[in-house]
Parts: structure tokens; sequence; C-alpha cells
């Protein structure tokens, strides 16, 4: 049906993937995974969750921001989002269409 990885990271929860196959896709799992992850950081205490993502896709950057996940700007991403940008485009993946993400806890 799908998955969601993650890693804990600097007090904050780091979504690593989230994927659902298609199928079940439009039906919800997506938003139960995601909650389930934001539970978890919730219980754990964290500050926080953070993701990268696409910007241009309405089941991403979009579908995030309906649960508070902020786009960061250039000045709000720091080192460690950098980072995982920087490999995202180094592994392929388009720069100018990916963003990162923070939904704060505390």
């Amino acid at each position: 049906m799908g998955f969601l990885s993650a890693i804990e990271v600097d007090n904050e929860l780091h979504i690593q993937e989230i994927s659902v196959s298609q199928q079940f896709q439009g039906l919800g799992a997506g938003r139960k995974l995601l909650l389930t992850a934001l539970e978890h950081a919730r219980k754990r205490e964290l500050h926080g969750l953070t993701l990268t993502t696409f910007r241009d896709l309405p089941w991403n950057e979009l579908f995030y921001r309906r649960f508070g996940f902020e786009t960061l700007g250039p000045d709000e991403i720091g080192l460690r989002l950098t980072t995982v940008l920087n490999n995202e485009v180094n592994h392929g993946l388009p720069g100018e269409r990916r963003c990162a993400m923070r939904l704060k806890l505390r």
C-alpha cells in the first residue's frame, strides 16, 4: 500500500520519503502515514518535522502545506537541509523544482 521513511536528526523528524502505490493514491493513505509520523514526533517531544519535495506537483508541496508545513527560504534552510537538497541534485533531481519544508512543533 505505501510506506514512510524518516530519521531523527537535530531534534527533528526528517521525512526521507513517503510513497503510496498508485492504486491507493487519493484514498488517504499518504495522509495517514504523515499523521502517524507527526504523532511519533510529538510523542518524542521533537521540535518539528522536515522534508524536501517537489514544488510543482499537487501531491507534494501543496499536500504538506495543508498539514502546516512551511516552505523554507534560502536563509531558513540551514546546512543540513541544504546538504540534502544538494545530494538530491547530485543524484539527478532538478534542483530548481525542489524545496525544503518544516513543520514546527515547538
